[in-house]
């Protein structure tokens, strides 16, 4: 059994995982109604009574990421498993059995996140397709499983429409296999198998096209031979004819070896004889039913190309599958080869005894498969095309689909907000509460910003509002993007952007504060079009966009920057178009109330409402934090979650890595929060950049450093989140032992001596993205993470039960983790000082030591809630206004 977070082990062919993973995220629920169609009782009966197999182990090596799984990639923002998954379901299937591989984590983690109940089982070595059909076959009959089985790759794109036809013609002719085939596109080469069959429509086997470019070789320079007469053939002439119908020397080398060993001899003429009788050979000869064929025989035979869907009872499956031999020059299984042998199968009369039939799709375009990433990019352009055709209200193509009280022209908001309705005031109630003066501050900034759109970009254009409220965490800094949670509110000092949709690819901002913030202009594509391809931390790690950002460095539009390019960079199949912006905003910027990050979120929210994106909060929230990755930080998505999701008088606890709204409740009303500002600027774009990302490379090499010092632990813990007592199963003061294994400083040489190679370019990664310091204390933030993961989960209960001495209790043992003076007590009053270095070994073994006593202060002061740590990301003036 394969546990989330544990270790993953290769298993028998006879293990099925059934692994379900509940995932729920505070959002809108778009239900998706499968076309009913001419789905008939019995195709019911058989959805019902059947597994779907599903061969998810493909590598994908053409696709240009290693990183990523074949069936993983997206299809319009849809992993491609999941697509075919939900094309499934909504034709009433159920029940699902993956056949996993090469990084079987990763498939299983984004199946898991929308399917719950899939089956799954591990195919180490993978010895092509037929190989996974044995195992699937293996698992089910050790199930004893006797219904229906239908085997489909996850590697396509799959209509509905074409299930429905594998079933009704299995359903129609009473067969014992049906395979699907789409129709051949005429004078066309199209790749695929060709499937064959006999006069009485039963299927005899299905050839590959890499086997008649072969056979069409044969056919060719037996020709040849034959017009030769007793002339010599030399090795250029049977080149030739090789290069015509296979062109790459790779697949000549796999298709004919035995062929070019012939033609080694130099210029020498070719041995007649023996090219004859290799040509002659079974393995040079393509036979149907026991006849010999040619190329052109075959084509002609071909009734449909093999998209790789079969239906089979599960007695024939099983049967099938035994049958499939890999006596072949690559050692595998194939399970194209499962027609023909089910084909030779013969009853004691000498008939077949199954009955294999095909039936055709109406179209090509109902199972598409891809190998390469301009397949995958066609494919999404289709899904693209019949989502707009499925649009009725569509009228014109790529303009917003907002209604009218969210999109007007910048004078009939004006105009709305000028006659001061009813309407109006109740909107302001429900977001800003029952405060008079603040209204008129909100009406007035409204005005300010929709005139300053108006007189650079004309008042008659249509333009949507958004808002994005700056935020404050109450508990849960810096864990976002350890997997921990964050408990936050919203305040009422936002970022207002008004937006309009342009007809090219520019984007143009501008700010009511023109002096302070400079007009932005940039194009999309020029910004992005050479990195289309790379992957988001290639392309913001690269030196072309660091020179950007050092020219530029401080600039308001970098954060706008960020968003779209993030957009465009998801999406890289679509041309975004650009907008029109106008920026009002009163959030104190450096004030560690996420300015930046309300002008990401107020651009993107623009970008996706006025280009008709579908986004869940999820996929929005986390586009957010790697799209700010571009401005050089490298943070989570903690501050984005808050600015999106906060509500007035709530406190919402959100949990990261997965994203997840853990739970929403009412702040304390008896208290009110107090935001005091220190004046000291902490901008991203200068010193502090750098120490937060060298916090940021702390956690990750001090994980992996914990990880190879404490083997015996290191498969629970995948992020700093689990570094804690009850998910890793033993005792506190066996954390602060493991902990203790990790060195209090280290330098970049140290890290290099110290970790394993496998870490070396996950080291060098974090390296690059900011300053040398003199040293790192991984130590001392890894027991600040751990420690601070566990408060921000408490203080939820703290602030729900009005505990609230015990949560100011918790807030100034969390700020004493980022501290960095503190008073210095023979100095006169005021007069502060660095702070000591902490998390040494002996403060470690006294924890040790006071979890061991009996006295009921120590034991609670050396819980592992109760630890500040090392991370030090504050200021001697912040230290003194907490003191005070």
């Amino acid at each position: 059994m394969w546990l989330r977070g544990g270790p993953f082990r290769p298993f028998s062919w006879q293990v099925i995982i059934c692994f379900l993973v509940p995932w729920c995220v505070a959002d809108a629920l778009y239900l998706l109604f499968a076309r009913v169609g001419t789905f008939m009782p019995e195709n019911k009966r058989i959805a019902e009574n059947t597994v779907v197999v599903i061969l998810a182990a493909g590598k994908g090596t053409r696709m240009g990421r290693s990183d990523l799984c074949k069936v993983c990639f997206e299809i319009d923002s849809v992993p491609a498993i999941n697509r075919t998954i939900s094309a499934f379901r909504k034709q009433r299937f159920s029940r699902f059995l993956l056949i996993v591989g090469e990084k079987a984590e990763q498939v299983l983690d984004t199946v898991g996140r929308e399917n719950e109940g899939v089956m799954y089982a591990y195919q180490n070595p993978q010895l092509g397709t037929g190989h996974a059909g044995k195992i699937a076959a293996d698992a089910l009959a050790n199930m004893g499983y006797e219904g229906h089985v239908l085997v489909s790759m996850g590697d396509k794109f799959v209509e509905e429409e074409a299930i429905e036809a594998l079933v009704s013609g299995y359903v129609k002719q009473q067969s014992d296999m049906t395979l699907l085939t789409l129709p051949r596109p005429k004078g066309s080469d199209a790749p695929g198998g060709r499937v064959l069959l006999d006069a009485s429509g039963q299927a005899l086997d299905i050839i590959e096209q890499a086997d008649i470019a072969r056979q069409a070789i044969v056919d060719e320079v037996l020709s040849l031979l034959a017009k030769s007469g007793e002339k010599s053939i030399f090795p250029s002439q049977v080149q030739a004819v090789l290069n015509k119908h296979i062109s790459k020397p790779e697949k000549q080398s796999v298709a004919v070896p035995e062929l070019l060993e012939l033609l080694q001899d130099g210029g020498k003429a070719v041995d007649r004889k023996a090219l004859a009788a290799l040509l002659d050979s079974p393995h040079y000869q393509l036979e149907v039913g026991g006849q010999r064929h040619t190329a052109e025989s075959i084509e002609r035979m071909c009734t449909g190309l093999n998209p790789s869907m079969y239906l089979f009872r599960s007695d024939v499956f099983y049967h099938g599958m035994s049958l499939l031999s890999n006596d072949n020059a690559q050692g595998e299984y194939y399970i194209t080869d499962v027609v023909k042998s089910l084909a030779g199968v013969c009853d004691d009369a000498g008939k077949p005894r199954y009955k294999i039939r095909s039936v055709q799709a109406e179209t090509a375009d109902w199972v598409q498969g891809f190998n390469s990433p301009d397949e995958l990019l066609a494919i999404a352009d289709y899904v693209r095309r019949q989502k707009l055709s499925r649009k009725k209200t569509q009228q014109v193509k790529g303009r917003p689909e907002l209604k009218k009280n969210q999109f007007c022209t910048a004078r009939e908001w004006l105009s709305k907000i000028e006659t001061d309705k009813p309407s109006l005031r109740r909107w302001l109630t429900s977001i800003y509460g029952p405060h008079e003066d603040l209204h008129e501050h909100k009406m007035k900034d409204l005005v300010s910003v929709l005139k300053c759109y108006g007189k650079k970009f004309g008042f008659d254009q249509k333009v949507c509002i958004i808002r994005a409220p700056g935020r404050i965490n109450l508990m849960g800094r810096h864990v976002d993007h350890r997997g921990g949670s964050t408990n936050f509110l919203a305040i009422d000092r936002e970022t207002v952007v008004v937006a309009g949709l342009r007809d090219d690819n520019n984007v143009v901002a501008v700010n009511t504060e023109p002096r302070k913030f400079k007009t932005v202009e940039f194009n999309i594509p020029e910004l992005i079009g050479r990195f289309a391809w790379s992957d988001w931390v290639n392309f913001v790690n690269s030196d072309w966009v660091r020179d950007l950002l050092y020219s530029a460095a401080g600039d308001w539009g970098n954060y706008i920057k960020a968003a779209m390019l993030r957009l465009q960079h998801q999406f890289q199949d679509i041309q975004i178009n650009g907008l029109n912006m106008a920026v009002n905003g009163n959030v104190p910027i450096a004030a560690g109330l996420s300015s930046s990050s309300t002008l990401v979120v107020g651009t993107l929210q623009a970008a996706i409402a006025l280009n008709n994106f579908d986004l869940t909060s999820r996929q929005f929230i986390d586009l957010c934090g790697e799209g700010e990755w571009f401005v050089g930080s490298r943070g989570g998505a903690g501050d984005h979650a808050a600015i999106y999701l906060g509500q007035r008088g709530k406190m919402a606890n959100v949990s990261y890595l997965p994203f997840r709204v853990e739970r929403i409740i009412d702040a304390p009303r008896d208290y009110q929060v107090i935001i005091a500002n220190s004046h000291i600027k902490a901008t991203k774009s200068s010193t502090a950049k750098h120490t937060f990302n060298e916090k940021v490379a702390s956690y990750n090499l001090g994980l992996a450093v914990f990880k190879q010092r404490c083997p015996q632990v290191a498969h629970a813990v995948e992020y700093v989140r689990d570094i804690n007592p009850d998910r890793i199963g033993c005792a506190t003061s066996e954390i602060y032992r493991m902990l203790m294994k990790v060195p209090q400083f280290m330098t970049r040489k140290d890290f290099r001596a110290m970790l394993s190679k496998e870490s070396h370019k996950m080291m060098e990664a974090n390296f690059a993205t900011h300053v040398e310091p003199e040293y790192y204390n991984p130590r001392g933030v890894l027991l600040f993470g751990a420690a601070e993961i566990m408060r921000s989960k408490i203080c939820v209960n703290l602030l729900e039960e009005n505990r609230i001495d015990e949560f100011g209790r918790l807030m100034k043992v969390s700020h004493d983790g980022d501290r960095i003076s503190q008073p210095n007590q023979n100095g006169s009053e005021g007069d502060y000082i660095p702070l000591e270095e902490s998390c040494t070994d002996q403060y470690l073994q006294q924890l040790i030591s006071d979890l061991a006593s009996e006295d009921p202060q120590r034991v609670l002061g050396a819980q592992l809630y109760m630890q500040p740590g090392h991370y030090r990301c504050s200021m001697p003036q912040i230290d003194r206004m907490v003191d005070i």
